[in-house]
């Protein structure tokens, strides 16, 4: 604190405050955060970081990101090879194919090349991916359910043929001993 003598008395201000790192560690539940000065801000999310911590964050996002990336490839691969396609859903998977290939491809390039992942970069990539998420569990339910009324069905005629078998085995049991077919 300092003392300022403009005006009719002295009044208190405060000294402008040093600022300090503000990366939080949790190391055994105990929360601390760094007390060296600030050098840097972090271009994903703003925060001010000491180099040492911005070094730490910077591999943390990019670690995020090329999951989420390698996540998008799964998806693609699902899609294109893995997942058998119904006719009704066709138009929607190639719609997001070609937004995969034309659109987030060349923005995944471009944010690798510019290695200056931002928290923008991380939720776009994100939001497409549940897209495609939410594709691939709609064409697994649909199979799921092609799957359950098949088998219902192949239920349904072995019980009705197994018990036309039956019937039919019964009658002749039931004829007397001597009686010809």
């Amino acid at each position: 604190m300092r003392v300022s003598s403009i005006g009719k008395g002295f009044r208190l201000t405060s000294l402008p405050k040093s600022r300090f790192c503000e990366h939080l560690s949790n190391d055994d539940d105990q929360s601390f955060s760094c007390r060296q000065r600030i050098y840097v801000t972090c271009p994903h999310c703003q925060r001010s970081l000491c180099l040492y911590h911005i070094n730490e964050h910077q591999i943390i996002i990019r670690t995020l990101f090329d999951s989420l990336v390698n996540r998008l490839n799964e998806y693609r691969y699902e899609l294109t090879v893995t997942l058998r396609i119904p006719p009704n859903s066709q138009t929607l998977v190639n719609n997001c194919l070609d937004e995969f290939k034309n659109v987030i491809i060349p923005y995944v390039q471009r944010t690798c090349c510019q290695n200056d992942v931002k928290q923008e970069d991380i939720n776009r990539i994100q939001i497409f991916i549940d897209k495609m998420s939410t594709i691939i569990q709609h064409i697994q339910f649909y199979w799921d359910n092609v799957n359950k009324e098949e088998i219902k069905r192949s239920k349904n005629s072995d019980v009705s043929g197994s018990f036309a078998r039956g019937a039919e085995s019964t009658r002749v049991r039931d004829r007397p001993v001597g009686e010809i077919f």
